[in-house]
């Protein structure tokens, strides 16, 4: 009897370490066709197309002078400053973001500051000031594009242009780059980011070819057709995932999509500290779930087990003189590795962890645990306001 428990465990370990090998191959596979920034020529020749900036601003004077300042400084618009417009919505500051951002409007005539006061019911308040900011810049203008940028994200002079160049290098309607970590990054960075981003990319493609497209909210770049086409942000108004939504919306409408690697020339302070990354992926996926708690538990726990097959099969196949499977878990282990380590380089998190990859997997299934007790306990909040309210 004993000797068939073995049996059936031996073969649980393995197809769980079979699952977790085929995982990390795939995120190999996701990572390496990642489409890498161009280089923006000195001189582009052309007139430049109109591009309206829109900065949602929530409780971010902390961040939001940097990531002005970053924007005001686009070379894109060097030679027609009138080709650059920037719209940020203070979405129901109080710690003076609002008073941060007209002084820089003060300054600068592109710039224009609109203040709301919370999303009307309905919406989620991010996507309604994102909402507010596109319905405040005016009509669109011939071959114009949009640029959605966190308040926490600050942009490299050349970021805009070669944002430009690569969406039109690839014939994408929507480009997205996460931003690279700051010098003192916090320790969600090698911990977070790497399991983080394999979960997220399980269920959306880079390529956008897959059940979901992939974009991250720090810098989005869409042409403003495509987000009329789709009925801009009013379609997805009560959405809290809405740059998955968003580039899957716009790949369900005939676009293309593309996440491209702009992370040097992106830096966010939005995982900084270590809590505020946490809460941040926890954030992302209670929407993502659409705050299901046998999803977010189901999640969580499928995620511990797959994380940790390797190390145990390795263990109960030492332990129970069954070397296939000890290779087996050697071989999992590895791959899991070199899943990790791709994904780090991707956000400039640092690859020194991989060889833990197990653990810091085992670890991210405890922010959708975490998220499921947030739901149970009507606690799952952002920026001071109820999910899903």
């Amino acid at each position: 009897m004993a000797h068939r428990g073995s049996a059936v465990a031996a073969a649980l370990l393995g197809g769980a370490v079979a699952g977790a090998c085929y995982r990390s191959v795939r995120t190999v596979r996701q990572v390496r066709a990642l489409v890498p920034l161009h280089e923006a020529p000195p001189d582009p020749g052309v007139f430049p197309a109109a591009v309206t900036v829109v900065v949602p601003a929530r409780d971010e004077a902390a961040v939001i002078d940097d990531c002005l300042r970053g924007i005001r400084a686009q070379t894109y618009a060097d030679r027609d400053p009138a080709a650059l417009r920037v719209v940020v919505v203070d979405d129901g500051s109080t710690d003076g973001t609002g008073d941060l951002a007209r002084a820089h409007a003060a300054a600068d005539e592109r710039i224009r500051v609109v203040r709301v006061d919370g999303p009307p019911p309905g919406w989620a308040g991010k996507v309604h000031a994102m909402h507010v900011g596109v319905e405040a810049a005016g009509p669109p203008g011939a071959g114009e594009w949009l640029l959605f940028v966190d308040a926490d994200t600050v942009l490299a002079p050349d970021l805009l242009a070669r944002l430009l160049l690569t969406a039109d290098a690839v014939d994408a309607d929507l480009v997205s780059t996460p931003g690279g970590p700051p010098p003192r990054r916090s320790a969600a960075w090698p911990l977070l980011m790497p399991p983080g981003l394999q979960l997220i990319g399980e269920n959306a493609a880079p390529d956008g070819r897959g059940a979901k497209a992939f974009a991250i909210g720090h810098c989005i770049l869409l042409r403003r057709s495509h987000y009329d086409k789709i009925g801009g942000w009013e379609s997805m108004a009560g959405l809290r995932n809405e740059d998955v939504a968003l580039a899957t919306s716009v790949r369900d409408h005939g676009g293309v999509t593309r996440l491209v690697d702009g992370l040097d020339h992106v830096t966010t302070t939005g995982m900084d500290p270590f809590a505020q990354g946490w809460a941040s992926f926890r954030k992302s996926f209670v929407a993502g779930t659409r705050q299901s708690v046998p999803v977010l538990l189901g999640g969580g726990l499928g995620q511990v087990a797959l994380s940790l097959a390797a190390p145990v099969a390795l263990g109960f196949g030492v332990r129970r003189r069954r070397p296939l499977l000890a290779a087996a878990g050697v071989i999992g282990w590895v791959a899991q590795g070199v899943a990790h380590a791709h994904t780090a380089r991707y956000m400039r998190a640092g690859p020194e962890l991989a060889p833990l990859a197990p653990f810091t997997g085992a670890l991210f299934g405890g922010v959708l645990l975490d998220g499921a007790v947030r739901v149970l306990s009507g606690t799952a909040s952002w920026k001071g306001r109820r999910s899903g309210s």
